[in-house]
C-alpha cells in the first residue's frame, strides 16, 4: 500500500472466525482501527465491505439469524465512520459454493457489483 499509494482501499473481511461468543462491538473497533491506520497512511477513501452472509458455521451454537445480527451490528457501527458496501440479493442456491461459505462465480459478481455501486455513490463520476 505504501509503495503503490492508492487513492481508494477496500477493506474486505470474512466471517470465518465469528462465533456465537463474539462481541460485535469488539469486531467493529478492530475494523475501525484498521481503517484509521489505512487513512493515516494517506489513502483518501476507505470503503469496508460488509461481512458476507453465509450458510455454514464451525460453531454449532451460531445460527444464521445470530450471524446476520452480528454482521448487521458491525455494519451499522462501522458505517458511522466509513462507507460500508452491503452485499445485495445474495441467494444460497446460486451465489455460494456447496460448502455454504465461499462465493460462487455468480456470487462474486454480485459482491463486485455491490462494491462498484458504493464507490459510484461516494466518488466523483470522473474517478470511475
Amino acid at each position: 500500500m505504501l509503495r503503490w499509494e492508492p487513492d481508494v482501499v477496500i477493506v474486505v473481511l470474512g466471517g470465518n472466525d465469528i462465533t456465537s461468543r463474539c462481541q460485535p462491538r469488539d469486531i467493529s473497533m478492530d475494523i475501525l482501527k484498521l481503517c484509521r491506520l489505512v487513512k493515516a497512511r494517506g489513502v483518501a477513501t476507505v470503503v469496508v465491505a460488509g461481512i458476507c452472509q453465509r450458510w455454514a458455521f464451525c460453531d454449532n451454537a451460531l445460527t444464521l439469524d445470530r450471524f446476520k445480527a452480528i454482521g448487521s451490528v458491525i455494519d451499522h457501527y462501522v458505517m458511522r465512520y466509513f462507507p460500508v458496501s452491503s452485499m445485495i440479493h445474495m441467494r444460497e442456491d446460486v451465489h455460494w459454493l456447496s460448502d455454504g461459505v465461499h462465493l460462487s462465480e455468480d456470487g462474486m459478481a454480485v459482491f463486485m457489483e455491490s462494491l462498484r455501486l458504493k464507490l459510484a455513490k461516494i466518488s466523483k463520476p470522473k474517478d470511475l
